[in-house]
């Protein structure tokens, strides 16, 4: 049983256990699944295989297993989990629910013979690894009353662990389990372990990927502005699209024999070009153009921006920068391009088109200088296609050397 991932976060992706408002997602898993073969969803990250995932609890006990080396999934091998369940066939749902679905998967995985009660807990998603990235779990707790229960594979073992022991096999845990368990400890009101906290919340350094990104914006972390309706929609494995702005500024022709670096560009060197979204711009062989993007950037101060062009416009002779393609943590602004037109033929450009993209990288620390406002800073603020201000470095130094 799978879910096209792009209808389950149709209303934006989350990580970790959801216990709010799940009655829509476990209808949308029974209206909106299929069934597909193994081979072609194990490793395509645009299905979600849905899986029970049942944690069964005896007086304060969790029942904790060890998937041994030769597990038949090698991703899982060797990991903790207190997770007992599986994938759903098509023969398993004939007037079947959520929890009947769990108890087969139970019944299949386990010997036990007495008796439990079960209680939904919530849906679970983490795309932070190859095994989470193509499962979705629908998290239930058995509360059995008694403790005689044993796993029924070779490849498995099990044992009853107090809650407060589950440290000492959290290291080792998948990173489902290591989930759960924080949830069941800051239900108990005790302090969860930390070692999964960065995961859960992004907060790694790296190059960040798509449900990060979106989480990112959702709280603010990461503003653009505007940011549209759909603007998921812009948003790729580890990038978002940015458009062309309506701001450009067009070097012109044999107005000036070079230029000075000490002095900077004169007010007429440039003719300063506005368009409207749609408008057309021709970018002859051979041109330089400054432009802005139609968003602007905020980033906060331990996350590195970088620009990046699009490959069929490339494919065209049409760079979209030069050097330019760090946005240091702390800018504030819309990002400029410098647009390029390598090939042998005039290329006509749209304002409102998607003009590059953009990753985003998280470093270990926040920088203690971040860019607005800090000594290098000479284009933040703004919302237009800015010249160059090199000349304003030129005299810094000449300054700071005459100190």
């Amino acid at each position: 049983m799978v879910v096209a991932r792009e209808e389950l976060f149709k209303d934006g992706i989350w990580y970790g256990l959801k216990t709010k408002d799940v009655e829509k997602y476990t209808r949308l898993i029974s209206k909106s699944h299929k069934f597909m073969a193994r081979g072609q969803v194990e490793d395509n990250g645009r299905f979600k295989q849905i899986i029970p995932y049942v944690i069964f609890e005896n007086h304060g006990r969790i029942f904790v297993m060890h998937r041994k080396a030769d597990h038949t999934d090698r991703r899982l091998a060797n990991n903790y989990s207190i997770g007992i369940g599986g994938h759903i066939n098509r023969g398993d749902i004939k007037g079947a629910n959520i929890i009947s679905w769990a108890k087969r998967e139970f019944e299949e995985e386990v010997s036990y013979g007495g008796k439990y009660k079960a209680k939904f807990l919530g849906v679970l998603n983490d795309d932070s690894n190859e095994v989470g990235m193509v499962h979705v779990g629908l998290v239930i707790l058995f509360s059995g009353d008694s403790d005689e229960i044993s796993v029924r594979y070779e490849h498995k073992s099990g044992e009853l662990v107090a809650r407060e022991n589950l440290k000492k096999y959290f290291k080792g845990m998948e990173t489902w389990s290591r989930i759960v368990v924080n949830f069941l400890e800051m239900k108990s009101n005790k302090k969860p372990e930390t070692r999964n906290k960065k995961q859960e919340t992004g907060n790694f350094p790296g190059i960040l990927p798509d449900w990060i990104i979106a989480k990112y914006l959702d709280e603010g972390i990461i503003k653009i502005d505007p940011l549209p309706k759909n603007w998921r929609e812009n948003i790729d494995q580890v990038s978002m699209d940015f458009h062309l702005g309506g701001s450009l500024k067009l070097f012109r022709g044999g107005t000036y024999r070079f230029v000075d670096t000490r002095k900077g560009l004169p007010e007429d060197a440039m003719e300063e070009v506005n368009l409207k979204d749609g408008d057309p711009f021709i970018l002859e062989p051979g041109a330089f153009a400054i432009a802005s993007t139609k968003e602007s950037l905020k980033l906060p101060n331990d996350i590195v921006g970088r620009l990046e062009g699009k490959s069929s416009l490339a494919r065209l002779g049409i760079l979209v920068h030069s050097t330019a393609a760090r946005f240091d943590p702390g800018w504030n602004g819309a990002p400029v391009l410098e647009l390029g037109n390598l090939g042998p033929k005039p290329a006509i450009l749209y304002c409102g088109m998607p003009i590059c993209a953009f990753t985003f990288e998280k470093i270990a620390a926040g920088v203690k200088m971040p860019y607005s406002g800090s000594r290098s800073d000479r284009y933040s603020g703004s919302r237009d296609a800015v010249a160059s201000r090199v000349h304003r470095a030129s005299a810094k130094r000449d300054k700071d050397g005459k100190r």
